[in-house]
């Protein structure tokens, strides 16, 4: 698929910025968010470890058990579950996503779907955005075969290694890999219901730290990064 490839997949632990001595916030980051992610805790003052996965699958880790200190989720669904459990506070809408569809070949569009591809997407039971692909394709009435991922970093790995001749993913993966123009198509908003990705402090130990974090992503310098990163 040209330049562009596939990026780290779910469920690894990177550490995406060191700068302050003691224990290091532990953020679970859904996967269409890691590009930015990266970028944009560079400026935070203190060490960051995210770990990258479906929205689903990390907020079943939060109920499980697993210590997080901030959950940025690409829904607001889970985020305002933990809230109402009292294991989280704080919510505050990050970003506002926007699907995208890329091909291996052919003219990304309605048309495109009609054929009998095989479309990678991020699993709907867990993942905002393969929810997001699901309504797309079911109110085009879309008949190619839908592969389910784990989350859109691997929908955007199954296009770009071939194994799906194309993927539903976030615009922020499109725009981090360079993705040419006539490879993609900004899936028009009225198809799917909106992405409001949601981040909560969860409760425990590091609270106010975590706040410090959300706050940074919400200054106003971060905010005009996220939108060049592919969201609203």
């Amino acid at each position: 698929m040209g330049r562009w490839s596939a990026r780290t997949l779910a469920g690894i632990a990177v550490a995406v910025a060191s700068a302050a001595a003691g224990e290091p916030l532990q953020v679970a980051v859904a996967s269409n968010f890691q590009s930015a992610m990266e970028r944009l805790v560079a400026g935070f003052p203190g060490e960051v470890v995210a770990t990258y996965g479906s929205s689903g699958l990390l907020y079943a880790q939060i109920v499980q058990g697993r210590r997080f200190d901030v959950f940025l989720s690409a829904d607001a669904l889970r985020p305002r579950a933990l809230v109402d459990a009292k294991r989280a506070h704080s919510p505050v809408t990050y970003a506002s996503g926007r699907l995208v569809l890329v091909v291996n070949h052919g003219t990304p569009g309605a048309d495109w779907l009609a054929w009998d591809k095989r479309v990678a997407l991020a699993n709907p039971e867990t993942a905002p955005y393969g929810r997001a692909a699901q309504e797309a394709m079911d109110r085009l009435g879309a008949e190619s075969k839908r592969i389910n991922a784990l989350n859109v970093a691997q929908a955007f790995h199954f296009a770009a290694s071939g194994a799906a001749d194309g993927a539903f993913v976030a615009l922020a993966q499109v725009l981090a890999q360079d993705v040419p123009a006539d490879r993609r198509w900004l899936v028009p908003e009225e198809l799917y219901a909106p992405i409001e990705q949601v981040g909560v402090v969860l409760a425990g130990p590091r609270e106010q730290a975590a706040k410090e974090l959300l706050d940074h992503l919400g200054s106003a310098g971060v905010r005009v990064a996220i939108r060049e990163a592919g969201y609203r």
